[in-house]
């Protein structure tokens, strides 16, 4: 009786181990891995932006964003009202050493 318990057991832990498949860090971190893993198109286009800008290449965005003009006010609006708001300037912009009025 302990002898079946105990083969069935171990069935039943073999049958639980998940495949272990040989994926790479470029496969990993590419665009089209990421949106299909369930990670939103935001996220996929700041890792596309930061390998090409480690990379040294040219940094262009994924996805081209068709917003009208109230749109785009109302974002940026919300984004001053709540800094936790992921905004398209996050990663589109460069980066300034001195301290201006736009950072408020």
């Amino acid at each position: 009786m302990k002898r079946k318990i105990l083969l069935v057991m171990a069935l039943f832990t073999f049958l639980a181990i998940p495949a272990k498949s040989a994926v790479t860090v470029e496969e990993t971190t590419d665009a089209e891995y990421l949106i299909n893993s369930g990670f939103s198109q935001t996220l996929a286009e700041d890792v596309f932006m930061q390998k090409n800008r480690v990379a040294g290449k040219p940094v262009e965005p994924l996805y081209e964003t068709s917003n009208n003009v109230f749109v785009k006010g109302w974002k940026r609006f919300f984004s001053y009202l709540d800094p936790a708001q992921e905004s398209y300037d996050k990663l589109h912009h460069e980066i300034k050493m001195s301290p201006s009025f736009s950072d408020l």
